[in-house]
């Protein structure tokens, strides 16, 4: 099939530009050239590949972010950016994380996955996954689910105060 001018189509000319989709807080439109790949998806997830970020709806100063899957629309999670002065993650560990998956120091970041937790009879808590924190390649848009090590004591489900 040609395009307009006669040219051939190419497999790029089929990638839409934004994909709308009905989220956990209603219609939103995602642009796909700002779309993070993860090679190896998510643990649970090997399947789902393309995420996109966005904010939540009416609070500029949220400190959380909403981790959209673009390919299914009912996958979404809750994520918290790592604060990379932070010493909850040792410096060293994060340093391992980058290189193992080439990234440089300045081209990375690293968003926490949040859990809510309801109990039947008890206020809401929250907790971060710190040992498998998602370590980004900001330059090249692609992430990774990193296992810390051992060693660092990190939990899967560091309490958030």
């Amino acid at each position: 099939m040609a395009t307009t001018d006669g040219t051939p189509k190419t497999a790029q000319d089929n990638v839409p530009s934004a994909v709308t989709l009905t989220t956990l807080f209603g219609e939103r439109e995602f642009a796909w050239d700002k779309a993070i790949y993860f090679p190896a998806g998510l643990k649970g997830f090997p399947d789902h590949n393309v995420f996109a970020l966005a904010s939540f709806p009416g609070d500029g100063g949220n400190a959380f972010l909403l981790m959209q899957c673009l390919t299914e629309p009912e996958l979404a999670f809750i994520v918290a950016p790592y604060n990379l002065e932070s010493d909850t993650i040792r410096a060293e560990h994060l340093e391992q994380a980058f290189g193992i998956h080439g990234i440089k120091k300045n081209d990375g970041a690293v968003l926490l996955i949040v859990t809510l937790h309801k109990p039947e009879d008890g206020p809401v808590s929250m907790s971060v996954n710190l040992r498998a924190p998602i370590i980004i390649d900001t330059r090249r848009q692609a992430a990774f689910q990193h296992h810390l090590p051992d060693a660092g004591g990190y939990s899967f489900h560091h309490t958030v105060d």
